[in-house]
């Protein structure tokens, strides 16, 4: 029962985080490992605050980090969408579906995987653009009850610090007090797997810098 529960909250979070709109004009190498966290290119960061609440219905998710980019630099990762099977293991397919201007609607398939279980998923968001400031997110069809998310970016000198804010409400329930222990978990992988894009980019910028 343990290990049953701990897998329906890591697949909440493969629904939940990463998906993010748009893809920007870079092109990026196919991947050759489906988890990237595993070939970071900086160490693990230390500095993601994550916090998981969970009254029993609906699921609230928080977390802000800082990276070592201006807003625009992060804007292009978190909104790369065609490109993000290629840096988080958890997503397989990721389509922009149709566009009027800054909103958008996508849809994505995923994995998610725990021991030898798998389990897969679909869903489609519409999704709301305010370039370099906010992504706005809320899920119209999918597994879940109710999904809606927010990230913004705040600028900090030459840094930029990202905060993330989720409600959701799954359509199984979950334990509070094993699924917020392993949602956290997925959310700070995911997130490590972010930054670390967000890094490499900006390392292959300043390598090509005369």
């Amino acid at each position: 029962m343990k290990k049953i529960q701990i897998t329906f909250a890591t697949i909440l979070l493969n629904l939940l985080l990463f998906d993010s709109p748009l893809a920007e004009e870079e092109t990026l190498p196919k991947k050759t490992s489906v988890n990237t966290a595993k070939q970071s290119v900086e160490p693990r960061d230390q500095n993601i605050h994550i916090k998981v609440r969970n009254d029993g219905e609906q699921i609230i998710v928080d977390a802000n980090f800082i990276v070592p980019v201006v807003p625009k630099q992060a804007w292009a990762v978190l909104t790369d969408f065609e490109n993000i099977p290629r840096f988080n293991s958890g997503v397989l397919s990721s389509k922009v579906t149709g566009r009027t201007g800054n909103r958008l609607q996508v849809w994505q398939k995923g994995i998610s995987k725990y021991g030898f279980m798998s389990f897969s998923y679909e869903s489609v968001r519409e999704i709301n653009l305010i370039p370099f400031k906010k992504i706005q997110e809320r899920m119209i069809s999918g597994s879940m009850k109710k999904m809606e998310e927010a990230t913004e970016l705040s600028p900090e000198e030459n840094q930029t610090r990202i905060t993330y804010h989720a409600i959701f409400i799954p359509g199984m329930w979950v334990p509070p007090m094993v699924g917020n222990v392993f949602i956290k978990h997925e959310a700070r992988e995911q997130f490590q797997q972010l930054i670390d894009e967000i890094r490499r980019r900006q390392m292959n910028i300043a390598g090509h810098e005369p």
